[in-house]
């Protein structure tokens, strides 16, 4: 058994999701094959903790099989991602503790535990008034104060929902204007990992994602359903889906160099093969513009055209 093997023992369950393959097929009966679409037919057994599985026409294997028939990745990719995961050295498999990460995780902690829910008639009210018509009802947003400035602060969850991995924050003046600075959106220091957005609204059958807060929000309210945020295209085109997450849009940004357009699609492509969701796109028709612009052209208005691709 090689080492990346043994390091992968007795963690499939969390691996295999991470890897490309829906948590909803690891469960110890028959049910549906992710590789081959039969009905009842496959059974997810992590035999000797190895992520083994079983299917009546694709046989049997391990969790690396199983990875690389979903996905279609190489044997090498997997091992890769998987040593990315775990935050192992290859080589020898021992777990280390990284200093500067637990650091930057404190001082995350209590950024976000100095933070408060907005205030009714404060900067972020204000803020949130102007840019999409509402202090949006978030959990996922709150308030904070530094250095006397005020700051929307938004907490970043991993795909699995378990775990806060990061904060965003957007720097206001008093009014609830964006500061006047050279970088009034960031994230504090340590990882963004695939998979974490902002989850601005409940997971549902029927929700969708988006890159910047303001976005997600804006088609939440125009679509009537929950959007989260991945604070940019690289994460949006990274996201993993919840698994109660059946159809899911895509709204992507209309960008000039076409970079906004290519990760959404990266994205649908990724939702559609190697989760079998039922996935749109929509893309607003004017380029330079996201789905904030349309809000504010179309508040008020009714019949507005989109550039849409259904799955």
């Amino acid at each position: 058994m090689s080492d990346i093997s043994k390091a992968a023992e007795g963690h499939w369950r969390e691996l295999l999701p991470q890897l490309g393959v829906d948590a909803r097929y690891l469960v110890n009966r028959h049910g549906p094959c992710p590789i081959c679409d039969g009905k009842d037919r496959f059974r997810w057994d992590d035999q000797n903790n190895g992520g083994g599985f079983i299917c009546g026409q694709c046989g049997s294997g391990d969790g690396f099989d199983l990875a690389i028939k979903v996905t279609g990745q190489t044997f090498k990719q997997l091992a890769d991602k998987i040593d990315q995961i775990l935050g192992h050295n290859s080589g020898a498999y021992t777990a280390e503790i990284d200093l500067s990460e637990v650091r930057n995780r404190h001082a995350m902690q209590r950024a976000w535990e100095a933070a408060r829910r907005p205030s009714l008639y404060g900067p972020v009210a204000a803020y949130l008034e102007e840019r999409v018509g509402c202090l949006w009802p978030s959990l996922s947003i709150r308030e904070a104060f530094y250095g006397g400035r005020p700051q929307m602060v938004c907490v970043v969850i991993d795909h699995t929902g378990t775990r806060s991995v990061n904060v965003h924050s957007t720097l206001l003046n008093q009014d609830g204007t964006k500061a006047d600075v050279e970088r009034p959106k960031l994230v504090m220091k340590g990882t963004l990992p695939d998979g974490c957005a902002i989850r601005l609204g409940p997971i549902k059958a029927v929700m969708g994602v988006a890159e910047g807060i303001e976005t997600a929000i804006s088609a939440a309210i125009m679509f009537d359903m929950p959007v989260w945020a991945c604070v940019n295209g690289n994460l949006l085109s990274k996201w993993i889906p919840p698994t109660q997450a059946e159809q899911i849009t895509v709204f992507g940004d209309n960008d000039a160099n076409f970079t906004g357009q290519s990760k959404a699609y990266h994205l649908a492509n990724r939702l559609e093969v190697q989760y079998k969701r039922r996935v749109n796109v929509m893309i607003p028709p004017v380029a330079g513009e996201d789905w904030n612009d349309i809000l504010h052209k179309t508040q008020g208005q009714t019949g507005v055209s989109f550039l849409r691709v259904v799955k």
